[in-house]
């Protein structure tokens, strides 16, 4: 089977946008797929899907929620429209709306709102307590550390599924403004210890500011592949804002052969 790909990077968490038509039943097999192919470097995989409307959807692997690839995706729309929308309203699985990507072609960026946070809880590994932060398609649990063993990472996962079932999962390793994301796909069983991470970012504000009671705050979230900026507006102690954003590029459309 031949598919049309372009291959997004947003701040090194490099997206694999299929734009070829599929059917979704084939999604987590041509995912797989395409992330053994050592030459895209893909971190996780995203379908552009055609609606009757004309309108266009964005699919991710597992049906998960992904900021870096919404934000991609919003700069992508705006790169092949005639008007070059600074303003691009995109419809992605895992958010229940439509959210709302600022694009700069000049400095190369995309910002996207972002699901608001359902909750957060805690979930507990050899007697310690995390706090996990629970949005629409993904839930991430702060590590106040640097980087463990995968063995702790695997484990704090499983407690997790049975804490809060749901469509991925993200461990976020802070160390004040260092972050290194981990993000597991229940559909596909992928996990990857990824470049940069949009959500686990706008999970690590949320928490970073969960003492705050009104005011805007933003966090500047130093990854391996890059920065991030994430903001929070908080009144009264409730969330009432999300936006995290940073660097974009998107390749030419390429051909791919899968089986």
């Amino acid at each position: 089977m031949e598919l049309k790909i372009r291959v997004a990077n947003p701040a090194g968490n490099v997206t694999i946008f299929v734009m070829s038509p599929a059917k979704r039943e084939d999604y987590p097999a041509i995912s797989r797929e395409l992330l053994c192919m050592e030459e895209l470097h893909g971190e996780q995989v995203g379908f552009v899907e055609k609606m009757q409307d004309g309108s266009f959807h964005m699919q991710m692997m597992g049906g998960e929620f992904c900021g870096n690839a919404t934000r991609s995706f919003g700069y992508l729309l705006s790169m092949l429209s005639e008007e070059k929308a600074e303003d691009v309203w995109v419809d992605v699985s895992g958010s229940k709306k439509k959210l709302k990507v600022t694009v700069d072609m000049e400095k190369g960026t995309a910002r996207t709102e972002m699901s608001l946070p359902m909750e957060m809880t805690e979930v507990s590994v050899k007697e310690e307590k995390y706090s996990m932060v629970v949005f629409e398609g993904i839930c991430h649990i702060i590590v106040n550390s640097a980087p463990k063993a995968q063995e702790f990472v695997d484990e704090l996962i499983e407690e997790a599924k049975r804490v809060c079932p749901c469509d991925a999962y993200g461990v976020m390793f802070l160390e004040e403004s260092k972050m290194t994301p981990v993000v597991y796909v229940e559909s596909t069983t992928s996990m990857v210890w990824e470049s940069s991470c949009g959500s686990g970012s706008m999970g690590a504000a949320v928490y970073l500011s969960k003492d705050a009671d009104t005011g805007e705050f933003v966090y500047e979230l130093h990854q391996p592949g890059g920065m991030i900026e994430a903001y929070v507006k908080k009144e009264n102690g409730k969330v009432f804002s999300c936006k995290m954003g940073g660097p974009v590029t998107i390749s030419e459309e390429m051909k791919v052969d899968i089986k």
